[in-house]
């Protein structure tokens, strides 16, 4: 055999191998996709205080386990509590002018009986001059001044009546209804909200991290001090090609493989897919579009972000943001599951190696 047709032998190998596998890169990239941008993703929250003032005492340390309702930390407080008692005293004040007011009706209670009898009274003696006069027994002037004490007395009547109802409605139906006895109370709810927000508690189970908050700091209401990487909230990030995974549906199986443990697959199932992504955004901000220019031939595929929930619990040493690889099967075909496992089991010593 000469070295030509030697050479000719090999490189029809070579190409039939070429075709080979390229036939199975996009078989496989239809039926069973993979990609290794992905996350591990905790929620974080920035836990900020609702009031300001000087922190006395921190009750956690840097990567403490904690459980909703545990306290974090505590802010000084005596100006809280001073605000609180000013507060009942102004709504014990509000109480004592609410007595005072009920005590003022039963005054003009009684004052309303006095006129209505003296009214009473004048409009029987005015009735009595009427009669006397039509027989000229009394004169004139007698009985304009008994018809002038007669409307004195209705008009003081008038008076303490209108005075009585200005009272009732300052008093209110009942104390419920009284706009300072309201006033007073909501004063003093926000004084004792304020005070129960000098302990800073954790809203959710999850692990203090990345803590460097001391006593004796001075903080302002929403500033954040800790943070704390929420725990029982997992799930994996995972950016693919979009032809990749166009009819892939939520629900479908998923092969997870992670930096930090070499050759051990995790089941999975594709939780949800965002429906859009950043460059598909337009925001009005009055500038022009800028279009894509690039002479490349064949662009970069879009990459869309999918997420994935793994099947039982996630590992105890993997962090938020712990690098991971992602194989959808989308395929139920045996053999493919067997090529998609194998190759998984690959690429994760090949990550843990590199």
């Amino acid at each position: 055999m000469t070295p030509d047709v030697h050479f000719n032998r090999w490189m029809k190998r070579a190409i039939v191998l070429f075709f080979i596998i390229f036939a199975y890169l996009i078989v496989a990239d239809m039926t069973i996709p993979m990609t290794s941008y992905a996350t591990v993703q905790r929620p974080v929250l920035s836990i900020a205080p609702q009031v300001s003032g000087q922190v006395v005492t921190v009750a956690v340390r840097n990567n403490q386990v904690v459980q909703q309702g545990d306290l974090l930390f505590k802010i000084e407080d005596t100006d809280y509590r001073l605000a609180e008692r000013q507060a009942e005293l102004a709504l014990e004040q509000a109480y004592q002018r609410n007595a005072t007011l009920r005590a003022n009706i039963a005054e003009a209670d009684a004052e309303l009986v006095s006129a209505k009898v003296a009214l009473q009274e004048n409009e029987r003696e005015y009735q009595r001059l009427t009669k006397l006069r039509g027989q000229d027994l009394v004169s004139e002037q007698q009985l304009d001044q008994a018809q002038t004490q007669m409307q004195a007395s209705r008009a003081n009547l008038n008076a303490i009546e209108a005075r009585k109802s200005a009272i009732v409605i300052e008093l209110g139906k009942d104390e419920d209804n009284n706009i300072e006895v309201n006033n007073a109370r909501n004063a003093l709810a926000n004084a004792r909200l304020d005070l129960a927000r000098t302990e800073v508690r954790a809203p959710q189970d999850g692990v203090i991290s990345n803590m460097q908050l001391v006593p004796g700091m001075v903080t302002q209401s929403g500033q954040a001090l800790l943070s704390l990487v929420v725990t029982g909230h997992d799930r994996i990030t995972a950016d693919f090609r979009e032809k990749s995974i166009t009819n892939v549906q939520p629900g479908t199986a998923a092969l997870i493989v992670y930096d930090a443990f070499p050759g051990q697959l995790f089941e999975g199932i594709l939780d949800s897919r965002d429906f859009g992504i950043s460059q598909g955004q337009n925001m009005a901000n009055g500038v022009l579009a800028t279009p894509d220019d690039s002479d490349r031939w064949v662009r970069d595929a879009q990459r869309i972000r999918i997420y994935v929930k793994q099947q039982g619990d996630l590992p105890e040493s993997l962090v938020s943001g712990s690098k991971a690889t992602v194989m959808v099967e989308s395929s139920d075909a045996s053999v493919f599951r067997f090529i998609g496992h194998l190759q998984m089991r690959i690429v994760s010593l090949l990550h843990y190696v590199y």
